[in-house]
């Protein structure tokens, strides 16, 4: 249990020392006087407009994608018995990849609030075609990550045919694919916080029921944990954050991958543990690579989920090696 508070407490350390860096640093460096002036005063006119106008719905935006990904993930490794479960590998995030593709090519008119809701739809439709094949008795990890694979591939091929299709070779369209949070305001943010809420609610309940899940279905079952509607309440949870991750932020990669198996090896095997863990690893992983995507490269940026697999996938190597 001590081990386990610590590393909260060090993840909300990490977490603030994050923000705090997110809403100081960049082509205008303001220091910590300023920045705690405009959050809290405003005085500093420009300094306001900085801080709460550009810079802090981008380190809100970056915490609660990241949050998204790293839940989403944790709740598919755990759900499919799949070390490699990923909303965007399991083809979560495919649906809602296309929607965003309509509106970049302006082929959909629709509000802030609207397309979400569509993307997230769409990402449900992914996520019922892994719960279906889930549930069905017999069929291997390896099989349904291979399905989820070609769910993606899909998608991804469809919505790169649209971007193609409407002559879209902008910076929007690379930063899309790439993953990326240029010129995300709080109208952009926001509604994507419920949908946060929604596949954290959903999930709760079968958090127990996860942690039993790895023995086995039959075992699972005398436990009263009743697998498939576990599995499938799960799956349709990570679709919901997925896609709502999506829509906001574009196709970030790794996060739902490698953030679970972090997890678990700074707080074990305890799936209760592990879903508290991956909330805030998620936003942590998620606002850091933002910051290098941001700065490393200053003025110019890079995307997001360039930096997310450059760490991500020798790090991936690292935790396979141990876990796998």
């Amino acid at each position: 249990m001590r081990r386990f508070s610590l590393v909260i407490a060090g993840l909300a350390l990490i977490l603030v020392l994050g923000a705090l860096m997110g809403v100081a640093l960049g082509p205008v460096k303001l220091d910590i006087h300023q920045v705690l002036s405009a959050i809290l005063s405003g005085e500093d006119r420009m300094a306001h407009v900085v801080v709460w106008d550009l810079r802090l719905p981008r380190v809100a935006a970056a915490l609660v994608v990241g949050a998204c990904l790293g839940l989403a993930g944790c709740l598919l490794q755990s759900s499919t018995r799949n070390p490699l479960g990923d909303p965007q590998l399991f083809g979560l995030g495919g649906g809602a990849a296309v929607v965003q593709a309509l509106a970049i090519a302006g082929l959909l008119g629709m509000g802030t609030w609207a397309l979400l809701s569509l993307s997230v739809a769409a990402s449900l439709v992914g996520a019922g075609a892994i719960a279906l094949f889930a549930s069905r008795q017999g069929i291997s990890p390896a099989r349904l990550a291979l399905i989820g694979v070609s769910i993606s591939a899909l998608a991804a091929a469809a919505a790169t045919g649209i971007l193609a299709e409407a002559r879209i070779f902008s910076s929007q369209s690379l930063y899309f694919i790439g993953g990326s949070f240029v010129n995300r305001g709080w109208q952009d943010l926001l509604p994507a916080v419920p949908f946060l809420g929604v596949g954290l609610l959903l999930a709760l309940p079968v958090v127990g029921n996860l942690n039993v899940l790895g023995l086995g279905d039959r075992v699972a079952a005398n436990l009263g944990a009743e697998p498939r509607r576990t599995r499938t309440i799960a799956i349709v949870s990570s679709g919901i954050l997925g896609g709502a991750a999506v829509a906001v932020a574009g196709l970030v990669g790794f996060v739902g991958l490698l953030v679970p198996h972090l997890a678990r090896l700074l707080v074990g095997h305890d799936f209760r543990r592990v879903f508290l863990v991956s909330i805030p690893l998620g936003a942590a992983f998620t606002l850091y690579a933002d910051q290098a995507a941001r700065l490393i490269f200053m003025p110019s940026e890079i995307p997001v989920g360039l930096v997310t697999a450059i760490v991500g996938a020798p790090l991936m190597i690292y935790v396979a090696r141990r876990v796998l």
